[in-house]
């Protein structure tokens, strides 16, 4: 039914009511006009916005386009007296495909900014680097099939599920909570973080943080099964922080071109220049590797560029690369991010274009580079510290090689930091998750409390005896039912 007139009421009632007439015929379901909320009017274009008209056009096209796109000039895009006006010449061009537009979504107020990604480019030009992620606390009864009580159970249960998506559990708990949690369990190996899970608080919310580490060493297409567990199984699920990364170990794309981009204005995505940072020595470079950072760290998107072959201690290397830090400040990130982290990271910045058409290296490629260049590092370090002591074992002491070796090992405490295996693969290290040993079949008869048995007493049989009974009871022969001895 439609409503075909409003009349004010008044009293008590409220102010206005729709009335009815029964004699009009209802509209038929398809021809009811959908109703639109600002989400959908933020997202249509403005007039500005719209291509000029070309001078090849049809007489029909220019007389149905408005009068004021027909003259040449579009008309300001407020009334306020705007001091822009685009003519022909300088008209106004389609934005290309890898910007899309923002989308705006009120949330208790608030209005928040979806992060979009490039259409049609660039799904796997990038890796996720980073990731943080919070679910609600319910998602452990839908995974478990029942309603669980004691934390040991919650941290038992997701554990088994993490192990499933990324290849490793909880391993071990914190003596302190993190990111005003109160209890912090680790996550990975006993010698390797691959991240922290937080419980406790926070309205009845769990947090998991993946390191850099972990989101290498964690099994190959991780991102789709998280992607099928956040959007299929978990309760309330949000991604809070992503990094997405992409490697140029040829170095085409640099410290410096990447000022130079800053420069012309191609990291100005809002109309203001973003703020930029520089670290290191600029002027004369050392080798230590410089960076670059563009916004600040309280944004929603922060962008750092930096010389990752020099951090990782190779002054020769030419490996540069790009990271967009995504963050839920006043920002949604979708999950498809997980899919296509290479397409966010091409939206993210006019400048990324340039990456069109480019392929992320494999992970076992960036693995194997990490490995290189940690092991020229300590090499570097390990010759200045026992180099001269090795030349005077081998000179003067005519100590062979394998004693020299084995007398500087030290077996039984592993390897170095960032050569350890367990930053290839969660499969190479230590694997004793805490829902390993949570559920332990005992033995039933174990807890079978015993039968409480009346110790047997025995009776006296004289009466001297039973007036020591009777004392040591504090009863009388009457009240026990014996007859006088």
């Amino acid at each position: 039914m439609e409503a075909v007139n409003l009349r004010k009421e008044t009293g008590g009632e409220p102010r206005y009511r729709a009335v009815f007439d029964p004699s009009k015929p209802a509209q038929p379901a398809q021809s009811v006009r959908a109703i639109r909320d600002i989400r959908y009017w933020l997202t249509l274009p403005t007039v500005a916005d719209l291509p000029l008209p070309s001078a090849g056009r049809s007489a029909t096209e220019v007389v149905d386009a408005p009068a004021a796109t027909t003259s040449g000039v579009l008309p300001p895009t407020s009334n306020t007296g705007g001091k822009c006006q685009r003519t022909g010449a300088t008209a106004f061009e389609t934005p290309p495909d890898y910007l899309c537009p923002v989308e705006l979504v009120l949330d208790d107020g608030q209005v928040k900014i979806v992060t979009v990604r490039a259409q049609g480019w660039g799904d796997d030009l990038a890796h996720v680097d980073q990731l943080t992620f919070s679910v609600h606390e319910d998602t452990c009864h839908v995974i478990a099939g029942h309603r669980m009580v004691s934390d040991d159970d919650f941290i038992a249960t997701m554990s088994w599920k993490l192990e499933q998506i990324f290849g490793f559990g909880v391993c071990s708990k914190r003596p302190k909570g993190m990111n005003f949690y109160r209890d912090t369990w680790v996550l990975g190996q006993e010698d390797v973080c691959y991240g922290n899970l937080s419980f406790g608080g926070q309205r009845n919310t769990m947090c998991i943080q993946l390191t850099a580490v972990g989101c290498m060493a964690a099994r190959s297409g991780w991102e789709k099964r998280l992607y099928d567990f956040l959007d299929r199984d978990a309760v309330n699920p949000r991604l809070t922080r992503v990094d997405v990364a992409y490697d140029d170990f040829a170095g085409e794309y640099n410290v410096d071109l990447m000022y130079s981009d800053v420069q012309a204005g191609l990291f100005n995505c809002g109309g203001r220049n973003p703020f930029v940072e520089k670290r290191s020595d600029w002027d004369n470079p050392d080798g230590s590797g410089r960076t670059l950072y563009i916004g600040k760290r309280s944004n929603g998107k922060f962008c750092r560029g930096y010389e990752k072959g020099r951090e990782q201690g190779c002054k020769t290397s030419e490996w540069f690369r790009v990271e967009v830090e995504f963050k839920n400040i006043d920002r949604i990130i979708p999950l498809d991010i997980l899919l296509n982290a290479g397409a966010y990271l091409a939206g993210a910045y006019p400048a990324f274009e340039r990456f069109r058409g480019k392929k992320a290296p494999e992970r076992i490629t960036t693995i194997i580079k990490e490995a290189e260049h940690a092991l020229d590092h300590y090499l570097h370090y390990a010759a200045l510290q026992v180099g001269r002591l090795v030349n005077y074992m081998r000179d003067v002491a005519k100590w062979s090689e394998s004693t020299i070796v084995e007398t500087l090992a030290r077996p039984g405490v592993g390897f170095p930091q960032r050569l350890k295996l367990a930053n290839i693969s969660a499969d190479l290290g230590n694997r004793s998750f805490v829902h390993d040993y949570a559920h332990v079949d005992y033995d039933f008869d174990e807890f079978v409390r015993p039968k409480h048995v009346e110790p047997e007493v025995e009776l006296p049989t004289t009466k001297e005896g039973w007036k020591a009974f009777c004392r040591a009871n504090k009863t009388t022969l009457f009240d026990l039912g014996v007859s006088g001895i």
